[in-house]
């Protein structure tokens, strides 16, 4: 078949969600996990995901994970303890895992709440077990003097980045336009809300978005503030 004539598998678009619209669906494996698919290549396990641990849950029964493809995170709240690290890792922390990496088990004695980002790429960002997005330094950038930017992981190839995106008080992109990217592009409103004002909509904390590549969005203004986590990748599906 010719390539052009393929069917090619890949996440959904969407625009800003509440992610408590996606069903949990319980692990077959461990007790007290659970996950809320967001978008999904289909028959993989490479997804966006809300991953929901209640409190006491542990992993081990699915032992150290490892993958094939690119696993990209932010915990949105709680604390989960890496058995194998002796470590504990607490909200506002984000990670970046290599295909190959290894990770966990975990316990969660309090429960815990993560965004996860899978996807296969051919790139370079750095790796990061988790590690508190505030010791990245932010830096002011574009044509909006109130609008910043952590970057938490990057591709020196081709600059797409995992960052933190802060919009402070009273923001508004309109100097950007309309924005379209030739990349995927991932994200999860931490705190605060932004208008989208070509759609006349508001956006706020707990929402989610899959971007495909050519999709259009924004300008924006964020009355109060907002900070995002953003993916940004070249997708080389499988």
């Amino acid at each position: 078949m010719e390539k052009s004539k393929m069917k090619i598998d890949r996440k959904p678009e969407l625009e800003f969600v509440e992610y408590k619209t996606f069903e949990a669906v319980p692990s077959k494996t461990v007790e007290g996990a659970s996950q809320r698919i967001i978008a999904q290549i289909p028959d993989t396990n490479v997804a966006t995901r809300i991953l929901e641990l209640e409190a006491g849950t542990d992993t081990s029964p699915d032992g150290v994970q490892v993958h094939d493809f690119w696993e990209e995170l932010y915990i949105i709240e709680g604390s989960l303890i890496d058995l194998r690290l002796n470590e504990e890792f607490t909200a506002g922390m984000v990670a970046c895992r290599p295909p190959g990496m290894e990770h966990g088990p975990w316990k969660s004695p309090n429960g815990c709440r993560i965004f996860e980002v899978r996807y296969y790429a051919d790139q370079k960002k750095e790796e990061h077990e988790f590690v508190n997005h505030t010791t990245f330094e932010a830096q002011p950038f574009s044509k909006v003097k109130s609008l910043s930017e952590r970057i938490i992981a990057s591709d020196p190839t081709t600059g797409v980045a995992t960052r933190i995106l802060h919009n402070g008080p009273g923001t508004d992109t309109s100097p950007n336009g309309v924005q379209v990217h030739d990349f995927w592009e991932e994200l999860y409103i931490i705190e605060g809300s932004l208008i989208d004002l070509r759609l006349n909509e508001e956006f706020t904390a707990g929402m989610v978005a899959c971007r495909p590549p050519g999709m259009e969005h924004g300008p924006w203004k964020s009355p109060d503030g907002c900070k995002i986590f953003e993916v940004r990748y070249y997708s080389t599906e499988q």
